[in-house]
């Protein structure tokens, strides 16, 4: 039986690799999909390909007519493909190392090895399932108009191409020459390095992640391509010249030009506030203390939304942890062997940035809290509503990691591109209660790709909105709406495998050194929740927000309208973060939009 399992999921191969180029007919492929899906699942089952498989089989049976269901489809597809890329480094994690020790020990030919397990995954139903994807993508692409790429910042670019495995393995390095990066690829936090020009990967990231805002701030093009042969033709042309550019279909295409190839150092000229010491208002601030001198624009911005918005528009408590107080902790006497040995490894940063910053991070947790510092936190806390979290060092060991958060690697090199000096960043910490999100989404309230400002652009998941701002792998469900006549329309479908679930406190970070004129330093620093969220699974196969077509629009409608009424009110656009639950809506950030 398993020489007959073996001999008819070969033969299934053999028919469909025959077969493939004479199928002209894309309800064939979808089909077949279906089909030797099925089967790869009878050999080697996991959770993402059973809901892949429960999502295509609940979708081929819908009308397969139309940019909507090719939008839809194509969704399932990269979910797919990812499993099948997952599969393949499974294998490749199983067999490689055997086979290079087996290998060398028969004297087999180098190219042979190495060749070993990428044969061993060709000849598995799984290399048929991206053979068949690869024939189907292309057409749901055509119909959903969605083209070879997905520009995600506007512009052109000229410099030295270099490949790199992934973005932030490059992000504090200066290239001396403009450079166009082609990365495999790209996490969602990174700080673009000083002298990119462009950013090519087939990563899908989402439009409203870190990386994507500071792209467009910087003016950098930054764009996924979807088409492989296209991307592996730019991979070489690693060490070339050449010049990129957005051609009028939205493809992106290289051209000859002349540039002048010396980088100008840019500096944007953002400037932070000043903060005084140790505020006399102490360790604790309530929301109706929040000034300018105390906290960050986080806090500011929310409390400045308090009895303006809609009453539907539901605001969270909050309390802060005021600018000063990290350095006011740090110079106590029980802190003074940690003061003094950060103090040392701050002057050598520049020796080796990584390791000392490391080293910072480590010692900002060993700080010893005052105990007046606990009093009047849970005096605030609990006027505020906000509760009391029982476990004192949980709490404790949040503030710290947002304190320390000021020495991680991206926050540092973004400081020194624009000449911010580490001891002109202060750190306040918003605290909030987490909502349990049912859905959580992200507004620009002017279009980020197109900057029209007539039109804005959302992005939602299930689940917490770090999945987004955070760029998970897959996409959100986008969508855009013009303001004066709201009327949502679909971008993308959802393809996330995993959904954020937690409740609790969260520990925001709210410096002096973000969202400030020209500088977006959004996601530098780290936001930390008391109770660590879930993961969870993902199936869209009976999610509302994908088949119920009125809950979408509902829901859809009551985010535009979010935003059309918070840009109203801030007086600018603006990027804000919020959450659905339990029939509620809640803008837990908004910031303007850099």
């Amino acid at each position: 039986m398993m020489y007959l399992d073996f001999a008819l999921e070969a033969y299934l191969r053999v028919i469909v690799e025959r077969n493939i180029h004479d199928i002209t007919n894309h309800d064939d492929l979808v089909e077949l999909i279906d089909l030797v899906l099925e089967n790869q699942i009878f050999s080697f089952s996991n959770f993402e390909l059973s809901v892949c498989s429960g999502h295509w089989n609940r979708l081929k049976g819908t009308d397969r007519e139309g940019h909507d269901w090719a939008l839809h489809a194509k969704s399932v597809l990269d979910r797919l493909g990812r499993a099948i890329a997952e599969l393949g480094d499974r294998y490749y994690g199983l067999l490689q190392d055997n086979a290079h020790y087996l290998g060398e020990a028969f004297y087999a030919e180098k190219w042979t090895i190495n060749l070993f397990s990428e044969e061993i995954v060709r000849g598995r139903l799984s290399f048929v399932l991206s053979i068949l994807i690869h024939h189907l993508d292309p057409v749901l692409r055509k119909r959903a108009n969605l083209g070879d790429w997905q520009v995600i910042s506007p512009g052109q670019a000229s410099g030295v191409v270099e490949v790199v495995q992934s973005l932030d393995s490059v992000q504090d390095r200066t290239f001396e020459k403009p450079t166009i990066i082609i990365a495999d690829r790209v996490r969602g936090d990174e700080e673009p390095p000083t002298g990119l020009r462009a950013v090519i990967t087939p990563d899908l990231v989402d439009l409203v992640a870190h990386v994507a805002i500071r792209a467009r701030n910087a003016g950098i093009l930054f764009a996924t391509c979807y088409d492989r042969e296209k991307f592996e033709k730019l991979k070489g042309m690693k060490g070339q010249t050449t010049s990129l550019r957005i051609n009028p279909s939205g493809d992106i295409e290289t051209y000859d030009s002349e540039e002048d190839w010396d980088v100008q150092s840019v500096v944007s000229g953002a400037e932070v506030r000043k903060i005084k010491s140790f505020s006399k208002n102490g360790y604790v601030v309530s929301s109706e203390k929040f000034s300018h001198d105390l906290v960050g624009g986080k806090s500011l911005n929310l409390t400045s939304l308090k009895g303006k918005v809609p009453d539907w528009i539901h605001l969270p408590a909050s309390a802060a942890i005021p600018f000063g107080v990290a350095e006011q902790v740090l110079a106590l006497d029980i802190n003074k062997d940690t003061s003094g040995q950060i103090k040392q490894l701050s002057a050598l940063i520049e020796d080796n940035p990584e390791e000392n910053l490391a080293k910072i991070r480590k010692l900002m947790l060993d700080l010893n809290e005052p105990p007046e510092l606990v009093s009047s936190l849970r005096i605030v806390l609990e006027d505020a509503g906000l509760g009391w979290h029982e476990n004192w060092e949980d709490v404790w060991m949040c503030i710290k990691r947002v304190w320390a958060s000021k020495w991680n690697d991206r926050a540092f090199v973004s400081r020194r591109k624009q000449g911010i000096a580490d001891d002109d960043l202060y750190m306040a910490v918003l605290i909030q209660q987490v909502v349990k999100a049912e859905y959580a989404f992200v507004i620009h309230t002017s279009d980020p790709v197109t900057g029209d400002s007539e039109e804005l652009y959302a992005e939602v998941v299930p689940g917490l909105g770090e999945t987004l701002v955070g760029n998970y792998p897959g996409k959100a469900l986008g969508f855009s709406s013009g303001k004066k006549t709201p009327e949502p329309g679909i971008i993308s479908y959802p393809s996330k495998s995993i959904a954020l679930s937690g409740g609790g406190l969260i520990f925001r970070s709210d410096s002096n050194g973000e969202d400030l004129a020209g500088y977006a330093g959004a996601g530098l620093y780290d936001s930390v929740t008391v109770e660590e969220p879930r993961k969870i699974q993902v199936s869209y196969n009976d999610e509302p927000l994908v088949w119920d077509e009125k809950f979408r629009n509902d829901i859809l409608s009551a985010i535009t309208n979010i935003g059309i009424s918070i840009e109203h009110l801030m007086g600018s656009p603006q990027d804000i973060e919020g959450v659905y639950s339990k029939g509620k809506y809640y803008v837990v950030q908004t910031r303007p939009q850099i």
